[in-house]
Formats: C-alpha cells, structure tokens, sequence
C-alpha cells in the first residue's frame, strides 16, 4: 500500500494542529481508510512531539498562522502551479531523511545521548580525582602519623637526656677484638631508657641481641631486643618499667630471635653505676 501524495502536506498539517477546519473533515476521512497515510499521519505526531519537547515552548503570533494558511490556500487554487517555498522544500527534506533513520537518532534523542555520554565521562573523571585524592590523604595522614612518633620519640629522648636524675651507665666488653663494642644507657625511673650501641658485630641468623636490667636482688628483668646496622650501630628506647627496681648495672647478651625470659646466651656487653 502506497501514500497519497497529493496529500503529503495536509498530513505534516493536520499532525502539527495547523490544517484549517474545511480541510480536516476529508482529510480524516481518508485516514481512516488509507493505512500507508495514516502511517505518516502518525510519524508526524510523534516526530511533532519530539520537537514539542526538544525545543523551548513558544506561541507563533495569531498573524503568522493565518499568513500561512493564506499561502497555503493560495497554492492549492486551481491552474496555479503549486510552488513550494525554499524553506518548506527544506523541511520536507530533512523530514524524509530523518523518517529513513531509526527515530532513535533524530535531534533531541542525540543531544540527550550527547550529554549522557559527557555525564558518564565527567563523572568518571571526578571518580578518578576522588580516588586519587583519597590516595593521597591516607599517604599524608600515615606521614603525619610516623611524623607524629618521631616528634614523640625524640621529645621522650630529650626530655630523658636533660632529666637531673637520669642514670647514666658505659658497658663495655674486654673480649671482643678491636674495634671493642660499647653502648652507653641513659636510664630514669619515669622517663625510661635509652641505649646506643657501637662496633657490635653482626649476630648469626635467628639470633639477636638482648638488654638486660641487672637489679640489686632477683633476676635480671628484660629492656628490649635489637639489631646494629651494617656499620654496628644500634639505638635501643624502652618506656619506663612497670616493676619498680633500682637496677645495679646492665648487660646485653645474645639470645635466640624474639627475645627470651631470662638470660641464655653469650654475655658481650656489661656495666655498673
């Protein structure tokens, strides 16, 4: 079944509301007789209603509708060649185009695909910034932190080295070669301990050094492990003792990975008040 042309452009009309009242009654009454124009008819509606939508509503003057249906009148009279203006062959044009492609593509469904697509590509972007802003909070705030227990460390440290109290102890070890290691305590009640070791050699695998309070009575009680670096260096700092002691002296002896109860291993540094 094929189209009517001769009434192609009262259907564009009719569907856009715009078909004086003599026209609408036959042209109706074709409609409902003709499948192929009532097809178009119902094109036109919907790409009407696109539009409707697309675009920002505005009334046309009163004068402006009744110019063009005097034009259109005045086309339709007879022996006149029915001449179609430039801009109406224009939009027939573009109506036939765009009836041959899928209604998806016409103009207000691809803005609205556009502006999805640069949602998406926006929002991912702002996922990607959050990510990585994120990313660099958590590295600010552990630095902040490891900052924070430095600050607290040497603040701990110093305020242990000025204490007029402090006890300060020299181990030293006669048995070892030269260069002999030696380590110096600087111990308070409530400040704690500090311990800075030199030349220690190197301990065998699984095995550690370990500090020891010596007290006057009862057994030597624990101060830490440690490890001296590459060049025999080792640093060694112990919050205050929950026992109360008085320690007589201190020694450092090697004992297995992790520490023990109670000194095991080989003594290699001592020294008393």
């Amino acid at each position: 079944m094929r189209e009517h042309p001769q009434f192609a452009e009262d259907i564009d009309l009719l569907a856009l509301e715009m078909l004086g009242d003599e026209d609408c009654g036959p042209l109706r009454e074709h409609l409902e007789g003709c499948g192929a124009c009532r097809a178009r008819y119902e094109e036109a509606r919907a790409l009407g209603a696109m539009l409707a939508i697309a675009a920002p509503p505005a009334n046309p003057p009163a004068r402006v509708r009744q110019r063009l249906l005097a034009q259109l009148d005045a086309q339709r009279e007879p022996g006149k060649p029915a001449r179609q203006p430039e801009a109406a062959r224009a939009a027939e044009s573009g109506y036939r185009e765009a009836a041959g492609r899928p209604v998806f593509w016409h103009s207000s469904n691809l803005g609205w695909a556009i502006a999805t697509l640069v949602i998406l590509a926006v929002t991912a972007m702002l996922s990607e910034q959050y990510r990585r802003a994120e990313n660099e909070i958590r590295n600010l705030q552990t630095e902040l932190a490891g900052s924070q227990n430095e600050l607290e460390r040497t603040k701990a440290v110093v305020d242990l080295l000025h204490a007029t109290d402090t006890v300060r102890v020299k181990l030293m070890s006669g048995t070892a070669p030269w260069p002999w290691p030696e380590g110096k305590v600087y111990y308070h009640p409530k400040e704690g301990l500090l311990f800075v070791a030199s030349n220690m050699p190197p301990v065998e695998a699984g095995k550690v050094y370990q500090l020891w309070y010596v007290p006057e009575h009862g057994s030597p009680q624990s101060a830490g492990v440690f490890a001296p670096d590459v060049h025999g260096n080792a640093t060694l700092m112990s919050p205050p003792s929950s026992k109360s002691m008085v320690p007589r002296a201190f020694a450092v002896t090697i004992e297995r990975a992790g520490g023990s109860p109670e000194p095991t291993g080989p003594e290699v540094l001592t020294g008393a008040e």
